[in-house]
Parts: C-alpha cells; sequence; structure tokens
C-alpha cells in the first residue's frame, strides 16, 4: 500500500500540473463557433443580435478562501447566478472544486459550469478500491475509455442521474472542441471533446440540455516498481465540463446566447496565481504526510525488531536456565546416589 501511495503522489503530478496550468473554465476572447446537435446557426451574427437586444450583467465568482474574485462572466439581466468555490487540501489530484450556475427566474433555462473531473486506472488493480469509487485525493477510480463512453456512464449518471424522466437522446464526439474553446493541451496528453443532448422533467415542465466536455489523458501511464510489483497508473480526466439548458424545442434558438456567456468569461490572474500555490501546497502536504506514514512505518519496523530481538534473548536466557537447572538437578541425583552407594559399604 506504501509502493501505490508513493506511485500516485509521483504519477498525479504530472495531471494535476495539467488541470492547474488551465484557468478556471478555459475560454478565451474571440469567435467562438461550436458546431453542436442539429445547429447551422451563423453564430457571430447571432451573437451580435443577442448583444443588442438582450441587457446583460456581469456576475463574480467570488473565492472565500483567498478572499478573491475568481473569475467574472456576463448573463442576461434577470437572471440569477450563483457559485460553489471550494477547497480540500487533502485531495491533492484537485484540490479545488468549483460550480457556478446562472438561471432563468423559473429555472428552465440556465447555463452551468462544473468542476472538472479526474480519473485514474492502475493495472494491476490492487483491489483495494471498486471502479467508480474516490481515491481519496480528489480523484475517482475509473479505466480510461473514449470521452463519449466517460460521457455516458460516469458523467451523466452523476450529474442528471436524479431528474425525472432522463432521456439521453444523443452523445456525439465533438473533435474541435478544445481548439475551438482555446485550450492549450497538456505535454505528452490527447485530448477529445463530446456533447451530449438530454431531456427530463424540471419543476414540472420539458427541458432539453446540452453538456459539452473536454477529456484529456496521458496514454503512457507512469510506472513504479516496489514490494507490490510494477503498477502502472494511467490519468485522465474532463478538463472542462458546462452545460446550457432551456425549454424544449428551444435550444438552437438560444444556443448562441448561450456562447455569448461563455465568452465572456474572465478568469483574475490574482486568483489563478493563488490557485498554483495552493496546489502545490497540496502535493507538499501529500508528501510530507507519505513521509510521516514511512517514519512511522520505519519506527513501527524498528520496535517489532527490538522486541523479535528483546523475545529472542528472553527465550534463549530461558533455554540457558532449563538447561542449567536440568545439570544441577542431575548433580544433586547423582550426588544422593553416590551418598546412598557409600553408606552400604
Amino acid at each position: 500500500m506504501q509502493t501505490t501511495d508513493k506511485m500516485k503522489t509521483k504519477s498525479r503530478v504530472i495531471l494535476a500540473a495539467a488541470f492547474t496550468a488551465v484557468s478556471v473554465f478555459s475560454f478565451v476572447a474571440g469567435s467562438i463557433v461550436i458546431s453542436a446537435i442539429n445547429t447551422n446557426k451563423d453564430i457571430p451574427a447571432a451573437q451580435a443580435q443577442v448583444n443588442q437586444t438582450d441587457a446583460l450583467t456581469t456576475y463574480s465568482i467570488f473565492d472565500p478562501t483567498f478572499k478573491l474574485v475568481a473569475g467574472t462572466y456576463s448573463h442576461p439581466a434577470g437572471w440569477q447566478a450563483d457559485s460553489q468555490v471550494k477547497w480540500d487540501i487533502e485531495a491533492f489530484s484537485q484540490p479545488l472544486k468549483l460550480h457556478s450556475i446562472a438561471q432563468s427566474p423559473d429555472g428552465l433555462s440556465a447555463l452551468e459550469f462544473f468542476p472538472t473531473e479526474q480519473f485514474c486506472w492502475l493495472v494491476p488493480n490492487p483491489g483495494f478500491k471498486h471502479p467508480g469509487l474516490p481515491m481519496g485525493d480528489g480523484a475517482t477510480l475509473l479505466p480510461p475509455v473514449s470521452a463519449v463512453d466517460a460521457m455516458v456512464h460516469f458523467v451523466i449518471p452523476k450529474l442528471r442521474g436524479n431528474v425525472a424522466n432522463l432521456q439521453i437522446l444523443q452523445v456525439v464526439p465533438m473533435p474541435q472542441l478544445s481548439q475551438t474553446l482555446g485550450l492549450t493541451p497538456a505535454p505528452g496528453s490527447t485530448e477529445e471533446g463530446v456533447v451530449a443532448k438530454l431531456s427530463y422533467q424540471l419543476n414540472g415542465e420539458p427541458v432539453e440540455e446540452e453538456i459539452y466536455g473536454v477529456k484529456v489523458a496521458f496514454p503512457g501511464g507512469v510506472t513504479s516498481f516496489g514490494g507490490a510489483g510494477r503498477i502502472t497508473q494511467y490519468n485522465w480526466g474532463f478538463r472542462t465540463l458546462f452545460s446550457f439548458r432551456t425549454k424544449t424545442g428551444g435550444m438552437d434558438a438560444v444556443r448562441p446566447a448561450f456562447v455569448a456567456m461563455v465568452q465572456s468569461f474572465r478568469p483574475n490572474p490574482a486568483w489563478q496565481a493563488c490557485r498554483a500555490q495552493f496546489q502545490q501546497r497540496a502535493l507538499q502536504h501529500n508528501n510530507f504526510r507519505l513521509q510521516l506514514t514511512q517514519q512511522s512505518i520505519d519506527n513501527a519496523n524498528m520496535l517489532s525488531r527490538t522486541v523479535l530481538a528483546a523475545n529472542e534473548q528472553f527465550f534463549q536466557h530461558q533455554a540457558e536456565r532449563r538447561q542449567y537447572q536440568a545439570v544441577s538437578d542431575q548433580m544433586r541425583i547423582d550426588a544422593r546416589h553416590n551418598d546412598g552407594s557409600a553408606g552400604t559399604q
């Protein structure tokens, strides 16, 4: 188990660094054209129309830990926005959980940003965790699969598994999504874009939703050797997840407005610096914890060796005493026998 922990720490640094290098939602300014399901809209033109007819307001994502604005984005005036920024130093693979949603007064239309998802897989699998369960360090144990399969079997059940009358209408690859969003791939990584179209009931009303994701993976894996033998860890995950939701039948008309909101996001460089520092602190904290664990193991091993040595010395001493006692007893028996023999002569 100790070997596995060490290997996890070394290999997770690669994935953690890749995710840390990404801004909060990884979007850049400029014309973003998302060729989504069943749409041929001229998004830049439609976007201009939205900006002319709808008043927008700016929402700030506030981080209470660092007391800084993490980033800002625009949404229609009259909508309500909310966010949660949570840090966990024990989750060194992904210490940040950031979620934000902007939604219409009736809650049927919404733009939602989800936390990133990190997965890992061990070959051979030691068996101490079942697939789909958290590793305890911010990652989830899952074997590498395509972006489409990960969306169908993990992301959708996690994000929308409890909605009423859920139907997965379509899940398709979007090869250009990462490039469209202006993401810079991490060295040695591969990326896949995907979009899922869903329908379900919300507050008794039928809605449709499109969930977009960019999956990143490090195909080569990281191999370590130790008491458990050779173990290779494969790191992968979703570096970006967001969704558009509206009343059924209205997505094509409002998708350009959603794209404009996504495009409006601006990260705060000061907060990004704090994020990178916290990620480094989490890694250092985990390394220190492993060092303490190793020291505890070393101390326990030393104590065990001391106890074994003391026990061996005790048992040896007892054996010597028994041998000495046996010799003494024999000498006394012989002495009595000799005394008896002398008296009979």
